[in-house]
């Protein structure tokens, strides 16, 4: 079963159960903890939007089609509603976790996200298997430099969080060796290298197709104080 319709099946069980109803009008709660139903149909919305997306920067139509489209996509935006304030995630700290879905590397529901797939273990490992389409291409049929940098500093952090040393990028310094390839299977890998009382150092890496090192990156993570103060207030 593909993603989308495994997105499908959950959001017409939802419709079928009422799950998630409010009122009248039929809508569901789209606050934390709504429910699987809802975070299905984010992550198809996501997936149908890099499609869009894509459309866009490779579209070769006419000015009279890129307005009437234009306008659609304007009619949409108006549908989804008012942006409501404040950060999307949840509150930051300790326990911050590591699946983000709105997260705009990894965020099955970010349609700015590839999404990249990450596996960590206890060990403070991470690595992902993924492929970077024409929409993040910087040189010609290459990845932006940018992008390849993100993929790192959500690598590096995952890895740091997977260690039991969580925190926020304090240092990320990159060594770009070779282009990275669009469109071609990738690799990414990062490991915990050494720990201080609040800084996690971490080292990372891209592989092209061939197994050729393409970016390396060393990371520093650090604990803020205040994180610190609330994990010890909750131990007590």
């Amino acid at each position: 079963m593909s993603p989308d319709e495994r997105d499908e099946k959950t959001i017409g069980a939802a419709k079928l159960t009422g799950a998630g109803r409010t009122g009248d009008a039929g809508g569901g709660p789209s606050g934390p903890g709504a429910g699987p139903a809802l975070e299905a149909a984010r992550a198809l919305l996501a997936r149908r939007t890099r499609e869009l997306v894509e459309a866009v920067v490779l579209s070769d139509v006419a000015i009279v089609e890129l307005g009437a489209v234009a306008a659609e996509i304007g009619s949409l935006a108006e549908r989804l509603g008012a942006q409501r304030p404040g950060p999307i995630g949840p509150e930051a700290g300790p326990d911050w976790p590591r699946r983000r879905p709105r997260g705009p590397v990894t965020g099955e529901a970010n349609p700015l996200a590839p999404p990249i797939r990450i596996t960590t273990t206890p060990e403070g490992t991470a690595r992902a298997e993924f492929s970077l389409g024409p929409v993040y291409e910087g040189p010609p049929g290459a990845v932006h430099g940018g992008v390849c940098a993100a993929v790192l500093d959500s690598l590096l952090g995952a890895a740091a969080a997977a260690g039991q040393r969580p925190g926020m990028t304090a240092k990320l310094i990159l060594s770009y060796l070779r282009p990275t390839p669009l469109s071609v299977p990738l690799v990414a890998e990062a490991w915990i290298t050494g720990v201080d009382r609040r800084t996690t150092l971490v080292d990372g890496r891209i592989l092209n197709e061939r197994g050729e090192l393409t970016v390396e990156a060393t990371g520093e993570f650090s604990l803020p104080l205040h994180w610190q103060r609330r994990g010890r207030a909750a131990d007590r």
